[in-house]
């Protein structure tokens, strides 16, 4: 019985050590793999920063020149001719004396009669006109009554007429002398009360007034002599008119082309020197 108790306990002791080593490599497995778990999310970020490093580091690729665009300057249209100064100022004129002759005459009856004369259906007329030769008539045939007569026309750089908001702002220096007028007598009216209202009125017409030094100097500065018209509707000239352009044999029309040649039978729309 000794002897097989300590062959058992020999057999033991023999057995214990690979169970021991055993234990020890399952340890070091769990304790490497918990290492690998913490390192991991800090192996990540550090690669992050890594690349963002990298990233920054990367040379910027040279941007491109931008290259400007040439402006192409505007050209007066292929098949039409330039209108003399006699047959430009007459036509001025013209359309002229039609829109507003009537509306100087009722203000300036107004001023010597002190508003006391009944003059309604004048005021009416007289704003009636512009609006049928600064609106209708452009609308209607591309020309003011001025252009029929004198046998001219607006005309772009495509040769097509611009619209009839042109025609009522080529007409807005009466309208700024006019405003000059008017914020001349209130700024020396004794009678005039300061408030905010009044000197935003005046403001304005000053402002209205000073369009007509600003699209004269507009025009000494342009390069093609536009003015600010001119430019802000992409280039306009004025030009020669064929008979019967834009005209629908109206009777009307056929009259007015009829009062051009009665204007060029007489010479008045040629230059002294031609």
């Amino acid at each position: 019985m000794g002897l097989l108790e300590k062959a058992g306990n020999i057999q033991a002791s023999e057995k214990e050590p690979v169970k021991v080593e055993k234990a020890e490599k399952e340890i070091k497995a769990f304790d490497a793999t918990v290492a690998k778990a913490v390192e991991a999310p800090q192996n990540t970020k550090k690669a992050k920063k890594a690349k963002k490093v990298k990233a920054a580091k990367k040379p910027r690729a040279a941007k491109a020149p931008r290259v400007r665009k040439e402006r192409v300057l505007k050209e007066f249209p292929e098949g039409f001719d330039e209108v003399n100064k006699a047959r430009a100022w007459f036509r001025s004129i013209v359309d002229l004396v039609l829109n507003f002759s009537l509306f100087a005459f009722y203000l300036a009856t107004n001023i010597v009669a002190g508003g006391a004369s009944d003059l309604t259906y004048i005021l009416i007329v007289s704003l009636l006109l512009p609006i049928a030769n600064l609106i209708f008539m452009p609308l209607k045939t591309g020309r003011t009554i001025g252009q029929w007569i004198t046998t001219t026309r607006y005309v772009n750089s495509r040769g097509k007429n611009p619209p009839f908001l042109f025609h009522l702002l080529k007409s807005s220096p009466v309208v700024s002398y006019l405003a000059g007028f008017g914020a001349f007598m209130l700024i020396i009216s004794a009678s005039t009360e300061w408030t905010n209202g009044m000197i935003g009125v005046v403001s304005t017409l000053v402002i209205l007034f000073l369009l007509i030094p600003g699209d004269w100097l507009f025009k000494k500065l342009h390069q093609q002599s536009f003015g600010i018209w001119e430019f802000l509707f992409g280039g306009v000239w004025n030009a020669r008119a064929q008979k019967g352009e834009g005209g629908t044999g109206n009777k009307l029309f056929q009259r007015l082309e009829s009062l051009s040649d009665y204007t060029e039978s007489k010479g008045w729309l040629e230059d002294k020197d031609e």
